[in-house]
Parts: C-alpha cells; structure tokens; sequence
C-alpha cells in the first residue's frame, strides 16, 4: 500500500479551528480543503500549527472535517498532557493521518529522544567565545512511528530556529553587513545549527540500535533570508548538511527528496531578502524539506522512494489559491511531499 507524506507550513492555523471564523478564514478553508483534496497526502505533518491538544482538535474537526485527524501522545488528550510535547511558544508540530493509516501510527513521546540523544539542553560556543551558554529545541522534533508489515518507518517532525532579526540590516560605508545585526543573524544560525546537529544525533543512535531505520526527516527548517551568505563568509558550513550526515557514512546519509526534482521548481516561499537586497517577486526559497535514508531508498524495507519520489506541490497549490488575496490564502509555504511504494519483489 503507497503512502504520500507531506509537510506543510500552514500560517496562523489556529484562526482555522476557531469556533467563530470570520469571512477570510472560511474562504481559507475552503481553499485548504481543495488543495488537501488533490493532493490527497495520507500523513500531513503540520508546521505551525495550532497550540496544544484541544486546537488542533478543533482544527481537524472544522478545518478538515476529520478527514485527517491527529496522533497524540497515549492518555486522556484534554490538553492536560500539552507539556509532554517540550514545546514552546504557538507554534506546534502536529502529524495528521488518514485511514486506513491512522490505526497502524503512534507518536513517540519526546522524552524518548531525550534519552537517546542523551541531552535535553546542550553548550553553544558562539564565535570567539570561550564561555558556553545553553539552547534546546524551542519547538522539539516530533516523531510518529509508522507500522508497515512489521517494520516501523520514523516521521520527524521538524520547525528549527526562525532566523527572524529584530535588528535592522545596519552596513558600513563600504556596504558591509557590521552589528548589531550582524551578531544577532550570526548567533541565531549558530543555535539553528545546533538544533540541526541534534536531530542528527537523534538519527546516528537510531542507526546504532538498528541496522536498516527507515527515518524521514521533513519540516520547516527555516534556512530563509540571508541564505547562505552568512554561512559562506562566517559559518563555512550549511544547515541541510548537518541534517544528512556524513556522506563517507553513505548508509547513514540522508536523501533529500527533491534531488532529481527540477531545480526551477525547487521551491517553497518566496520572501524579500534585506541581507542581499533581493525582491520579494525574485527570490524562491527552498525552505521547507523532506529527507529520507538510505533504508527507504535501496530496498531494504516493504516501501521505498522510486525516481521521482518527491515534489513540490505547486499545481494543486496554485489552484487552490487562485484569485486569493493576502488574507485567504491558504499559507505564505508550498506544500513538499514524498510519495512512497511498495518495493518490488
């Protein structure tokens, strides 16, 4: 039985569930469900979504009508266990699921990846600086474990640091980027780095408990403004590389699903870029990613990624937003998917 996985950025999701939508957001959902409709995704994993167990709830009930329904943590899911989830701020990871998938899907509490990661708090050395500090995943990973035939494929789940600067882009006379935005846009990369290595430790453990994991890593990473540019001339790494590993460790590297996807097309939010002075209209972004290991891609599990496994969903998504304004369309991201099929025997 194939199954399509997508991850979705949908912004402000929480005004979707509410019991009094105003006009805008009627029409929102109704483009939501279009869109949903011709997709037709078995596992939405929802970035920003709606805070806490009761509203997403809400949101699946008057969003989608159920027709994908949320998996949370085992017990009395009233809200009371909203902590469980080591999420902060409003911005939650949600996995929707459908039938006949939702019976065989189960959402691992974050404690687990804790213990196996070894660490809930890690050090942050920021350039020249011999004094540590703290960070943690603001918004932790989540992960829903997928029963196919037996073998258990791992969705995570993930919304890393935003790169937003609260400074305003300040250069010398020369045009160079100086502080205090500078700092700032530096410091936050760095802990968006470290966030990316911490799931990559979470996946290098699965790898030592288990020879073949199949794990899919998909979510809003937040590589945005300023792309690259800070990591060429300060950084002299990129975040996408710390999520795939090592690739002298190819059976512990990680597929990103759009590899043979047409590079025009590769894109998910466009946004104006004050860093590189680029237009908004100009400047396609690939924000939003799925990546998969080698388990799921050279057989060794009842489903796998073919050719041409992963795309941005453009078409359904330009469809279900035509004629929209700023205020009802669907989400400022474009959905990413990756469909997987039965391996051939």
């Amino acid at each position: 039985m194939t199954l399509k996985i997508t991850s979705w950025n949908i912004e402000h999701s929480h005004r979707l569930g509410s019991e009094d939508p105003s006009a805008h957001d009627l029409e929102r959902i109704r483009r939501l469900r279009q869109t949903l409709t011709e997709i037709e995704p078995d596992v939405i994993c929802l970035v920003e979504g709606p805070k806490g167990e009761v509203a997403i709830r809400a949101f699946c009930d008057r969003a989608l009508e159920n027709n994908w329904k949320p998996v949370l943590l085992s017990g009395p899911q009233d809200g009371s266990r909203d902590s469980d989830y080591e999420t902060k701020g409003t911005q939650w990871i949600w996995f929707l699921v459908r039938e006949p998938w939702f019976q065989r899907c189960e959402l691992q509490a974050p404690q687990v990846w804790q213990c196996f990661t070894e660490r809930v708090t890690w050090d942050v050395h920021y350039w020249g600086d011999l004094q540590s500090s703290r960070h943690s995943h603001y918004r932790h990973p989540q992960t829903l474990r997928v029963d196919v035939g037996g073998e258990t494929i791992e969705l995570i789940g993930l919304h890393l640091k935003s790169k937003i600067n609260r400074n305003a882009v300040s250069r010398d006379a020369d045009g160079n980027i100086v502080d205090p935005y500078l700092e700032e846009a530096l410091i936050a990369r760095i802990k968006l780095a470290t966030e990316a290595r911490n799931v990559r430790r979470y996946i290098d453990a699965r790898f030592n408990q288990s020879p073949a994991p199949g794990i899919v890593v998909m979510g809003d990473a937040n590589d945005g403004p300023g792309q690259d540019w800070f990591e060429q001339n300060y950084m002299f790494f990129d975040l996408v590389s710390n999520l795939q590993g090592n690739v002298f460790e190819a059976h512990r590297y990680l597929n990103h699903a759009l590899f043979d996807f047409p590079d025009h097309l590769s894109w998910t939010a466009k946004y104006r870029d004050p860093v590189l002075e680029i237009p908004e209209s100009q400047n396609p972004l690939l924000i939003d990613h799925i990546l998969m290991s080698q388990p799921l891609v050279n057989g060794d599990l009842p489903l796998q990624a073919e050719a041409g496994a992963g795309r941005v969903e453009h078409e359904a998504f330009e469809r279900g937003n035509a004629g929209s304004s700023s205020k009802t369309r669907t989400s400022d991201h474009r959905p990413v998917s990756l469909v997987l099929t039965p391996k051939v025997q």
